[in-house]
Formats: structure tokens, C-alpha cells, sequence
């Protein structure tokens, strides 16, 4: 009850922010575009964590290592669906137990589209109880980094909402409200659903912010500093996992 009590007195506030920002008028139209999401955040502290960046992932004995052009993908993260399911309630629409897994392709060798990302990821759900720690063998694990999850509602950036055709408006009443709104509103390090967080990653079409997670010490990609995983909207709908994308930010 507590923190239902502080999420809806975040959310009266952030609404009055969108009004004296943007009128009565442009906040009505700016409100519906407000997206639940999950954040997360690096918790050394916390071991038990059901979410983490890396790691290895407690699988079935029939569960098949994604590979690319025959390579064995690397894990970036699993996270606890049902954590999720009880942080976001009905606008969690995958499975409620279980992990989901994100591979990709280390190497970034997939062929990229501004438009469409690439196809250099997989997405897999593992079942509640699996079994045993299971690794690719020749597959590089990435230290398991665990992470704290916590509710936050995400709003879109100032180009995002001034494309959008109900909201339009003033450029640079958007962007004082996006700054109005910062204190509220952190951008977390890593984010589930939600608008994406940065204006340089390429956004593929039709598609939506699945996973993003920025560079951490234990994930280092070069010049690349954050990887998201896109999913559209009729497949998150229907929990289908298989046509999900990739796209990533150079520095």
C-alpha cells in the first residue's frame, strides 16, 4: 500500500508538470503517451537478485544455445518475469514466470538497417524451475552483474512527442518540460518497455523498445555504448518473441 500510495502521488505530480508545461489542452493530449516501463540498476548487494546483466542461465537439459552463422550468441541479460509481471501488473503481456533470456551477437557482424536494426539477437523464455546452470561452452559469459527493479513511468523524448500528430506543438515548450520533468523522471541505466532514451539510437520501424541497456564496465562493445532489443507491437501482444530486433548507439 505504501508504494502504491507513492506511485500515484508521482504520477498526480508529473501530471501537473505536463499542465503547467503545456496547457490543459497539450497536456490532454500528452498524457495517453505516457508508457509504463521497469528501470534497473547495477546492485552488487543484492546476489539474490532474480534479474541480471550476464551470467549464466539456469536452463533445461534440452535448451538450445542461440547461435549466429554458427556461432554461439552471448548471454547480456536475463530478468525475472515474474518480477516483472508484479512491477507492471496488467501491461506485462509476456509470460508472468520464468526468465527471459537476450543474446546477441558479440561481434556485431549482422548485417545493420537504420531501419530495421538487425537480426543479430534472440529473445528465449525459460520456464520457472529449470534446471541446472547450463553454458555454451566456446561462448564468452559476461560477469553477472545483478540488478534492483523498480517502476518508472516513461515519457517520450521531445522529438518523439513532437512527431506525434495529436501532440505536435512547440519544440521548445517539449524540451523545458522534458527538463521539468528530469527530476522526476530519471533515465535509468537500463530499461524494460517504455519510449526509447536516446535520440542517437536508430529505431526501427514499427517497432518498440523491448530491452535498452547501456555499457557497463563488464560489457564493454568498443565505441558502442548502449544495445536495445526492439519487438513490435502485435508481437508483444501476443508473446511472440521470434521477430525481435537489435539496434545499438556508436559514440
Amino acid at each position: 500500500m505504501e508504494r502504491e500510495g507513492r506511485e500515484c502521488g508521482e504520477r498526480v505530480a508529473i501530471e501537473e508538470i505536463i499542465r503547467a508545461q503545456l496547457g490543459v489542452g497539450a497536456a490532454e493530449r500528452f498524457l495517453p503517451l505516457i508508457m509504463p516501463s521497469v528501470g534497473f540498476a547495477v546492485r552488487t548487494d543484492l546476489p539474490d537478485s532474480g534479474s541480471l546483466i550476464g551470467g549464466v542461465p539456469r536452463t533445461t537439459e534440452s535448451f538450445e544455445w542461440p547461435h549466429y552463422h554458427g556461432q554461439p550468441m552471448v548471454l547480456l541479460a536475463q530478468l525475472d518475469c515474474g518480477q516483472a509481471a508484479r512491477l507492471l501488473g496488467e501491461d506485462w503481456t509476456l509470460p508472468a514466470d520464468g526468465h527471459l533470456l537476450f543474446f546477441h551477437d558479440d561481434e556485431f557482424a549482422a548485417e545493420f538497417s537504420f531501419d530495421l536494426g538487425d537480426d543479430g539477437c534472440r529473445v528465449v523464455h525459460v520456464v520457472a524451475g529449470s534446471g541446472g546452470l547450463r553454458h555454451e561452452g566456446n561462448s564468452p559469459v559476461m560477469p553477472a552483474l545483478p540488478l534492483e527493479a523498480f517502476t518508472l513511468p516513461s515519457v517520450p523524448t521531445w522529438a518523439d512527442a513532437q512527431a506525434d500528430q495529436a501532440v505536435g506543438g512547440d519544440v521548445i515548450a517539449l524540451i523545458n518540460l522534458a527538463e521539468a520533468l528530469s527530476g522526476l523522471l530519471p533515465t535509468p541505466r537500463h530499461r524494460l518497455l517504455g519510449w526509447c532514451d536516446t535520440s542517437g539510437t536508430p529505431q526501427p520501424k514499427g517497432h518498440r523498445p523491448l530491452l535498452q541497456m547501456e555499457a557497463e564496465a563488464s560489457t564493454a562493445w568498443g565505441e558502442i555504448v548502449n544495445v536495445s532489443f526492439w519487438i513490435r507491437d502485435e508481437d508483444l501482444r501476443a508473446g511472440n518473441l521470434s521477430n525481435v530486433r537489435r539496434s545499438y548507439e556508436v559514440a
